[in-house]
C-alpha cells in the first residue's frame, strides 16, 4: 500500500492480517480486564468478600475487611440451619451465617422446596486482636450447645466449626 501526503511525500505502509487481529484480540482483551475490574462484567464489585474453602481454620482480615468460609451446603425445607453460638470478643470480629444468594459466588437461590443451597460464616474486621468464632450445625431446633442434629441433611453427629479471627 502506497500513501501519498498532501505535500507530495509517499510513504509505503504493509499491512499484515495476521498483526490486525493479534491487536485486535489484546484491545479486546485488556477491555474486558478494565470491565471486569470495574465490576460491569460478571464477577461481581469489588467489594465482595472472599469466600474461603471449607475447612478453614485461621481467617486473617483487615479492619474492615470481611471474608467468607463455606460451611457446604444444606436444606432450610429439611430443618438445616447453621449459627454462631459463640465467640471470644465480639468485639474484634462480627461473625453471621449467611446462605444461599448471600454466599459470595452464589447467584441466586433456588425456590424449590427442600432444594440444597449454600452456607458460609461471614466475618468481618471491627478492631485489631485475635477472636475464635464457634459455629454449630442444628436440625428443626434452635442452634444451641445440644441442639438435634439428627433430621437434617447431613450426618449426624456434625462437629461444631471454630475459626480463629485475626484482625490487624
Amino acid at each position: 500500500m502506497t500513501l501519498r501526503t498532501s505535500h507530495g511525500a509517499t510513504a509505503t505502509a504493509t499491512t499484515d492480517p495476521a498483526r490486525g487481529r493479534a491487536a485486535r484480540a489484546l484491545t479486546l482483551l485488556v477491555g474486558a480486564a478494565l470491565l471486569a475490574g470495574c465490576g460491569v462484567l460478571g464477577g461481581g464489585s469489588g467489594d465482595d468478600p472472599a469466600l474461603l474453602v471449607q475447612g478453614t481454620t485461621e481467617v486473617q482480615l483487615a479492619v474492615g475487611e470481611t471474608a467468607q468460609v463455606s460451611l457446604g451446603e444444606g436444606s432450610q425445607g429439611i430443618g438445616d440451619d447453621w449459627g454462631v453460638i459463640s465467640q471470644t470478643d465480639a468485639t474484634v470480629a462480627e461473625a453471621s451465617v449467611v446462605m444461599d444468594e448471600e454466599v459470595f459466588g452464589t447467584d441466586e437461590g433456588q425456590d424449590a422446596p427442600g432444594a440444597s443451597m449454600p452456607y458460609a460464616v461471614e466475618l468481618t474486621g471491627r478492631q485489631p486482636g485475635t477472636t475464635t468464632v464457634r459455629v454449630l450445625y442444628c436440625t428443626r431446633t434452635e442452634i444451641a450447645e445440644d441442639c438435634d442434629q439428627s433430621q437434617g441433611t447431613l450426618d449426624a453427629p456434625v462437629a461444631p466449626v471454630e475459626i480463629t479471627v485475626v484482625v490487624e
